[in-house]
């Protein structure tokens, strides 16, 4: 009767979840279709009130037209009297060239706005004569303000027609919205990959998807030192004095390393508030760890002091090691900055070169929606149903952790900020999307940069230098799920941490944590060294390893949050930061 049951158990269980597997696998797919009809509902482009026909004479009446039309597509006062400025002089010189009345359209897509002019004729490119730069030339000023916009004005030859583009407006939620898309389309391709042949599958999922993703990684990877390097050490070289960087500093120091602490204390709080009760026995099938980590998980914390100074300039740089960039990014700065006016040279090449890398980094970001895909896809795919509701709890505790750090970053701008952290909020908690899709801090330093000066209105001088320090110490998201990973792992396998073990374990999550050794999964070794200092089984970090992806985003997103509210706290108190773009 026993064994009856038992089978009866059994195939209710299996059917469940084939029940389960094929619901939630439509409702990604529905999502999915959502989202695509979401991107064709952005894609408003030409409707009657956005076509209008122009010649040199009738430009003027329709000039208020189509100022309202820009202005109700969001584009602001400047970006309007740049494009009817544009517009006017495009116009005169397409009719002039063949004497043909202009088509213009108005495009609107995922929030950006652009102007299409085009007419008939024999081929001919209105800003030809922009490059060259003769004074004498008649067309001289009127070819200046096309080389004021240069960047924002296109040419090219269609279906006998010469059709000009002028970028009008840039969305700042445009990459948001179309990464979003891209990560629900990733999710519903991830749960139909496991309805194909499983040769086809791993084909896809190992040569196609993590290959983009690899590649993506490489890319960033290869500019991380030079960009951290030159971001900090030109930040630094502006700072007028060793008293602003030491007050600076200091406060940016202090703030990362209190949030780390509280960090480490909200770790094991919620660890002993969820974990207090009966904890199931760790699963043998999940015991194996990745090949490499046993004999890396001897990270000594002297080892960890010592290796911050480098013994020689390039090595650091050539390896990838954060800590030692930083070190003589802060040394080269402080330099710069102690010499004053005589390395003035010096530090123009430096804010060039940084300039540079940032380029650079914003061309290989540009492919963020295509990576997106594949790492949602990939994800997906690579864990069944079964697993995910085992770490469920798991995930859900590193959740409730990370909404209470984002009450402490709230909690220390208001108490140090003076400010209302509303606008924290809105603004980070849409742009954690960004490091959860790349999970490193360093990698997301050019564009956690870009968000605090644009959409917060700190400084560049703060943010420059705040932000690529915070990448490498600053912490808090490891620091708080690598102590709640610990207590878990020690419960599951019966062992009772005591006081000291606990303060033991604080402490080396506090040092470890601002300098993560640069081996893969870096995140993992941390855990395996505390699992050592607690006397607890290194082999219980199988238990987690097949979802720390997911927990790796999910920390990196707290640490960048973490990192732009220390910037925003620092910039207030330096008077640095513009109130009225924080408060849009």
């Amino acid at each position: 009767m026993e064994d009856l049951l038992d089978s009866l158990f059994s195939d209710l269980t299996a059917t469940g979840s084939q029940i389960l597997n094929f619901g939630i696998t439509w409702a990604v797919i529905i999502l999915a279709f959502i989202a695509f009809g979401f991107l064709l509902w952005h894609i408003r482009c030409l409707r009657d009130d956005c076509e209008f026909t122009l010649t040199r004479e009738s430009i003027s009446e329709q000039c208020e037209k189509i100022r309202t039309l820009l202005t109700s597509m969001k584009a602001n006062k400047r970006e309007v009297t740049y494009a009817l400025l544009l517009i006017e002089e495009i116009v005169v010189r397409l009719h002039e060239n063949a004497g043909q009345a202009v088509s213009l359209r108005v495009r609107h897509f995922f929030g950006d706005v652009s102007i299409s002019l085009s007419a008939r004729g024999e081929a001919y490119n209105p800003f030809e004569s922009v490059e060259s730069w003769n004074t004498e030339s008649e067309d001289y000023l009127r070819d200046l303000i096309f080389r004021a916009h240069k960047l924002n004005l296109g040419y090219s030859r269609r279906n006998g027609r010469n059709v000009v583009l002028v970028r009008v407006h840039r969305a700042t939620s445009h990459s948001m919205y179309i990464t979003f898309t891209a990560m629900l389309i990733g999710i519903a391709c991830g749960f139909g990959m496991k309805f194909l042949p499983a040769g086809v599958a791993s084909f896809i999922a190992g040569g196609v998807l993590s290959t983009v993703q690899s590649l993506f990684l490489n890319a960033i990877s290869l500019l991380l030192a030079p960009l951290v390097f030159f971001s900090l050490s030109s930040g630094l070289s502006k700072l007028s004095g060793g008293s602003e960087i030491g007050r600076i500093g200091g406060k940016v120091l202090a703030s990362y390393l209190v949030t780390t602490v509280i960090s480490i204390l909200i770790g094991f709080g919620i660890s002993f508030l969820f974990f207090s009760g009966s904890v199931p026995s760790l699963p043998e099938n999940l015991a194996a760890l990745p090949e490499g980590m046993q004999q890396s998980a001897d990270v000594s914390v002297s080892s960890l002091l010592l290796g911050i100074i480098p013994r020689n300039m390039l090595s650091p740089i050539l390896e990838g090691n954060m800590l030692q960039v930083i070190f003589i990014a802060v040394l080269t700065g402080l330099a710069l900055s102690a010499l004053g006016d005589k390395t003035a040279a010096l530090r123009s090449i430096f804010d060039e070169a940084n300039s540079l890398m940032l380029k650079m980094m914003e061309m290989i970001i540009s492919f963020m929606p295509t990576v997106a895909f594949a790492a949602m896809a990939l994800l997906v795919f690579s864990y069944d149903l079964a697993t995910l509701a085992v770490l469920a709890k798991y995930l859900i505790l590193i959740i409730i952790g990370g909404i209470a750090l984002l009450l402490l970053y709230s909690a220390i701008i208001i108490i140090f900020g003076r400010i209302s952290p509303l606008a924290y909020i809105r603004k980070a908690c849409v742009y954690m999307l960004t490091p959860f899709m790349i999970p490193s801090s360093s990698a997301c330093i050019p564009l956690t940069i870009d968000f605090c000066k644009k959409k917060l209105g700190v400084s560049n001088k703060i943010a420059s230098f705040s932000i690529p320090l915070g990448a490498s110490i600053n912490m808090n998201g490891i620091a708080m799920s690598v102590i709640l990973t610990v207590i878990l792992l020690a419960r599951m396998c019966g062992i009772e941490l005591d006081f000291g073990t606990c303060v033991k374990i604080g402490v080396l999550t506090l040092l470890l944590a601002i300098g993560a050794p640069g081996v893969p999964n870096s995140g993992l070794v941390v855990v395996a060294t505390l699992l050592v200092a607690g006397g607890i089984p290194v082999g219980a970090l199988g238990f987690v390893v097949g979802i720390w992806n997911i927990v790796d985003r999910l920390q990196t997103s707290l640490n960048v949050n973490g990192d732009i509210a220390t910037c925003v706290v620092v910039a207030k108190s330096e008077n640095e930061l513009d109130e009225s773009l924080y408060s849009e």
